[in-house]
C-alpha cells in the first residue's frame, strides 16, 4: 500500500532524485535510467554521455556490432556503440512507451506522479497522453528534463505530429 508512505510523511523506496514521478509512471522519474558500462580498452574511463537516447530495445543490435555479429532482421532498437565508444550517437527513430491502460496496474502513491498510460520520446521532445488522445502532455527535455512546464498549447504542431505518430 503505497500511499501509507505518503500519509507517514516518509519517502517510499526507491529514489528519482530530481525527476518528476516514480517507477508506475511514464514521467522521467518512472522510466529514465542510468547505464554504467565497463570495458577496459574499449569504453572510456570515466565518461559521461548525457546526449545519447540509449532505451532497452537498443541492447541487441548494440552488443551485435560490438562483437562482430550481424544484427538479425526486424529489430526495432538502433545501434548505439559508437556512444560506449565515445562519441554521442542521434536516434533515428522515436521511442514509444506504453503503461497503466488497464485496471489493476500499479500506479505511484502520490497521484501528482500518474502519467497518462502512452509515451513518445523524439529528440529533445516527450509526448504523454491518454489512448483517447485527451490529457496531452508536451514536454522539451533538454531545457525542461524535470518535466515542468507542459508546451502541448505552445507548440501545437509538434503536440500534433508526436500525438499522430504515438
Amino acid at each position: 500500500d503505497w500511499p501509507k508512505y505518503y500519509k507517514q510523511g516518509w519517502t517510499p523506496p526507491g529514489f528519482a532524485g530530481d525527476f518528476r514521478g516514480r517507477k508506475w509512471s511514464l514521467y522521467e522519474g518512472g522510466i529514465r535510467m542510468p547505464f554504467i558500462a565497463r570495458w577496459p580498452g574499449k569504453v572510456p574511463a570515466g565518461r559521461t554521455d548525457d546526449k545519447t537516447i540509449f532505451a532497452a530495445i537498443d541492447m541487441l543490435p548494440t552488443l551485435c556490432k560490438l562483437v562482430g555479429l550481424q544484427t538479425p532482421a526486424g529489430l526495432d532498437g538502433q545501434d548505439v556503440s559508437a556512444a560506449l565508444l565515445g562519441q554521442p550517437v542521434k536516434r533515428k527513430n522515436p521511442i514509444f512507451w506504453e503503461y497503466g491502460r488497464r485496471d489493476g496496474y500499479l500506479k505511484p502513491g502520490n497521484k501528482d506522479y500518474w502519467s497518462p498510460p502512452l509515451a513518445i520520446r523524439d529528440g529533445e521532445w516527450k509526448l504523454l497522453m491518454n489512448q483517447d488522445g485527451s490529457g496531452v502532455e508536451l514536454y522539451n527535455l533538454v531545457a525542461d528534463q524535470k518535466e515542468t512546464r507542459n508546451l502541448a498549447a505552445e507548440e501545437p504542431e509538434i503536440a500534433g505530429r508526436l500525438s499522430r505518430q504515438l
